[in-house]
């Protein structure tokens, strides 16, 4: 196991923050977690998440920063995925924590708790 960092947003990181918490797991198997579960659902990429100039109107800032451990077996998945996106292994740890975070969610946090959250409007017709 080797440890590595990648940036994320302020809420993604009180999301991530808030799912642990309610989840009773520790950091490190949220994290192989949602690794497994953006292989598993063949997640794609947003194309927002690979804009890297700061000054698109669509650039998404990522403040924080969040520290991981990676297996060998991770880290090759991580960076074949990098290569195929055009993208580091940073992007796409970002979008598997997002991914999978909006995934568990609903049952982790319940859904009444999680339209809250989120502002959303629970009847869309």
């Amino acid at each position: 196991m080797k440890k590595t960092t990648f940036h994320i947003t302020k809420s993604a990181q009180q999301f991530e923050n808030l799912l642990l918490e309610h989840m009773g797991i520790p950091r490190t198997e949220f994290h192989r977690n949602m690794i497994d579960y953006f292989f598993q659902n063949n997640v794609r990429v947003h194309p927002y998440l690979l804009i890297r100039k700061i000054y698109d109107p669509n650039y998404i800032r990522k403040t924080e920063l969040e520290q991981i451990y990676l297996d060998e077996f991770r880290r090759e998945q991580l960076e074949k995925a990098g290569k195929e996106n055009g993208c580091g292994i940073g992007v796409i740890l970002f979008q598997a924590m997002i991914s999978y975070s909006v995934a568990v969610g609903p049952e982790v946090l319940g859904h009444k708790e999680f339209v809250r959250i989120f502002g959303l409007d629970e009847d869309p017709d």
